[in-house]
């Protein structure tokens, strides 16, 4: 079958580096319908009023309004020519790649345009430069070469607070250049290796990339396992999870595998656990005594930078009871924490589970932007418990993935929810935020209920189980 190679733009490097087989599929596929929010969301982008608060203040903002790519990009260079100071929402192609950076910034120089030449920056909720964001830095960068005849040294996030981090493209540039490569081959038709990993959850061919994985009982369904494991147990001829399961540590060993022996042992133990399709208990947790217990969990909205609901699960003896405190609009998160906060000064020695480290991390940044009492933040570093942590010593699941979702529906909870996920939820506030319709409002209540409800319940299981 011949492909003709299709598009690549500064998301299909997220994509790769997520799963290799979404651009696969993307590219010798239909590709579904995907909502425009949700694209953000999966680009940790900004709601274009966030963007407008991010750039309002710079000097001669242009915004270029085509939505074709080729106008668009008419219509970037026509500002280019003109030497505007920012460009906003530019377009930038050459042939099949097309780059669209959230704006261009003009400096001194020297281009074909004169005197002067342009960067490229994106807006992201992030704190930090991740090496996707590098990637996409390097793919504006060599296409504002070929477009003005200067290559830019450096490329830029802009965080929500309007703070600019850079990064030099040079010392990224081999490894950008040798993903590249490989991309250009799979958008051309050749499909990728198997390979599954969490970031595939995030791609709309997940389904498929699950059973192809899954179909062949590649290693890769191994809960956590690295490319380079699976390629040094292939070297010993250890190709599958079935084959890798029903040998002992003694003939594995024997093949001498470049993995150390703890690391082997334990993915030895998850292969046996998925083809029994049972769980192995490897130590008991400790768990605080306490007559109540607290169980937490929080709603974001990252295209806003925003957290907008947190839930509190009050255990007392047994008998549960569900708190919220709702920032019904963005202006309200203060407010919201501040309730939060004086909530939270009556469980002082309270134990707080959490599912993984996103809670402990959100409690430290708002406390760090609205305050927090000395004796508050003292507890919080005291008491706040990841049950994610906690586990993962503890039992190895028949399972190839340990989100909450995965590991409570194992203990028996059911959500009871309409398409409960974390990404509905941001999707049905901003609707909320829109037609201020409390249905959606009531859909998120639910959803957050349903994930402090489902922490207990996997709390309980591994006590019960785990000895």
């Amino acid at each position: 079958m011949f492909f003709m190679p299709r598009k690549i733009t500064e998301k299909t490097f997220f994509q790769y580096l997520k799963c290799p087989s979404w651009v696969y599929y993307d590219a010798t596929q239909s590709e579904p319908v995907r909502d425009a929010l949700l694209l953000r969301l999966m680009d940790d982008g900004l709601i274009f009023e966030k963007e407008y608060e991010i750039i309002r203040d710079r000097p001669d903002v242009v915004e270029v309004m085509a939505e074709d790519p080729e106008e668009a990009f008419r219509q970037t260079v026509t500002f280019m020519r003109e030497g505007r100071e920012t460009i906003y929402r530019a377009t930038l192609v050459d042939g099949h790649w097309v780059g669209t950076p959230d704006f261009l910034a003009r400096v001194e120089g020297h281009s074909t345009f004169g005197s002067y030449y342009y960067v490229a920056a994106d807006m992201k909720r992030t704190r930090e430069v991740r090496d996707d964001y590098k990637f996409q830095g390097c793919f504006y960068a060599e296409l504002l070469e070929r477009i003005q005849g200067h290559k830019p040294v450096q490329g830029y996030v802009v965080t929500p607070e309007k703070k600019t981090m850079s990064y030099l493209i040079e010392e990224f540039e081999k490894e950008y250049k040798l993903t590249l490569q490989e991309i250009e081959r799979i958008v051309a038709g050749e499909k990728p290796a198997h390979f599954l990993t969490s970031g595939c959850k995030q791609s709309p061919w997940f389904s498929t990339c699950r059973k192809d994985s899954e179909s062949c009982n590649d290693l890769s369904i191994l809960n956590r396992i690295w490319t380079e494991e699976v390629h040094a147990l292939s070297r010993a001829d250890i190709t599958n999870v079935d084959a890798f399961a029903a040998l002992s540590m003694k003939d594995i060993e024997r093949r001498r595998p470049n993995i150390t022996h703890s690391r082997l042992e334990m993915l030895h133990k998850q292969a046996v656990a998925l083809t029994q399709k049972q769980h192995i208990i490897l130590e008991s947790p400790i768990f605080p005594e306490a007559k109540t217990e607290l169980y937490f969990d929080i709603e974001s909205d990252p295209l806003r930078d925003l957290d907008f609901l947190f839930g509190v699960l009050e255990v007392k003896r047994g008998r549960a009871k569900y708190h919220s405190f709702l920032a019904s609009k963005p202006e309200d998160e203060g407010k919201m924490w501040h309730e939060f906060c004086d909530f939270m000064q009556g469980f002082l020695d309270v134990p707080v589970y959490h599912y993984g480290w996103y809670e402990a991390d959100v409690v430290q940044r708002l406390g760090a932007k609205y305050g927090i009492s000395e004796l508050l933040r003292e507890s919080f570093e005291h008491n706040f418990i990841d049950l994610l942590s906690m586990i993962r010593p503890s039992v190895i699941f028949p399972l190839s993935f340990y989100s909450l979702k995965d590991l409570a529906a194992y203990a028996g909870y059911k959500w009871h929810g309409e398409e409960p996920s974390g990404v509905n939820a941001v999707l049905w506030f901003e609707v909320w935020l829109k037609m201020q319709d409390q249905t959606y409002l009531d859909r998120i209540l639910t959803y957050n209920e349903d994930d402090v409800r489902a922490t207990w319940t996997l709390k309980k299981w591994v006590e019960k189980n785990a000895v």
